[in-house]
C-alpha cells in the first residue's frame, strides 16, 4: 500500500525476506528472526501474503498433499526428494517436513536449471571457439562466475546471456543480467 517512490531500502529488504522466505518454506519463527519482529507480526505478514496471493497458498497445499500421498516431491525435471518425516507423529517434525516439501520443488528446479545452464554455456563456448579464453570459476545459487580474457568479454557475455536465457527453450522466460569487473567486489552491470 505504499507508492513505489516512497519504498525505502529497509522496506524492500523486509519485502524480500517475506516473499522469498515464504516461497522457500521459511516458518513463522525464522520469519520473525529475519525480520527482527514479533511472532504475531511475522504471522500477520504471512497471513497477508497468502491473502494477497491465494494461488500460492493453493499451490503449496497441493504440493504438501501430493508429498504426503507419495512420500516425495519432484522438481520440474522429475528429480525427487523423499520426505518420510511427513508421516511423523511429532508436530514440529511434521511441520518441518511440510516446509521442506514446499521448498524442494522450487529450490530443486532452480538448482536443475543452473546446472543445465552450465552445460549449455559450456557447449556454446566450445562450439564458438571461446572455451580456451573462458573459465568457469564458481556457481553461486543462480549465478555463474567466469574468468574471461579481456579481448573477448563482450562476445562471451553475449553468448552466456543467450545460452542461459534459452536454457528452457523459452518455456519459461528467464532474465539474465551480466556484470563484469576485475574482482567479484568490483562488478558493474554490463548493458
Amino acid at each position: 500500500g505504499v507508492a513505489e517512490s516512497e519504498v525505502t531500502k529497509e522496506m524492500r529488504r523486509r519485502a524480500k525476506v517475506i516473499n522469498f522466505g515464504i516461497i522457500y518454506g521459511m516458518g513463522i519463527n525464522a520469519l520473525k528472526v529475519n525480520l527482527g519482529t514479533t511472532r504475531d507480526e511475522a504471522e500477520k505478514f504471512q497471513d497477508n501474503y497468502f491473502a494477497t496471493f491465494p494461488t500460492i497458498k493453493q499451490y503449496f497445499d497441493l504440493v504438501i498433499e501430493g508429498a504426503r500421498r507419495r512420500g516425495y516431491t519432484e522438481t520440474l525435471f522429475g528429480r525427487r526428494r523423499y520426505l518420510p518425516a511427513l508421516r511423523s507423529p511429532l508436530p514440529q517434525i511434521k511441520a518441518g517436513a511440510e516446509r521442506m516439501a514446499m521448498n524442494a520443488p522450487l529450490q530443486g528446479t532452480a538448482s536443475d536449471i543452473i546446472k543445465l545452464a552450465m552445460i549449455k554455456v559450456d557447449k556454446g563456448l566450445r562450439d564458438s571457439g571461446l572455451a580456451k579464453k573462458t573459465k568457469l570459476l564458481l556457481q553461486v545459487h543462480d549465478e555463474l562466475i567466469y574468468e574471461v580474457e579481456a579481448g573477448v568479454v563482450a562476445e562471451v557475455a553475449k553468448l552466456i546471456k543467450e545460452e542461459m536465457e534459452g536454457v528452457l527453450d523459452n518455456k519459461l522466460p528467464l532474465k539474465v543480467s551480466i556484470s563484469t569487473g576485475f574482482s567479484w567486489g568490483e562488478m558493474e552491470k554490463l548493458d
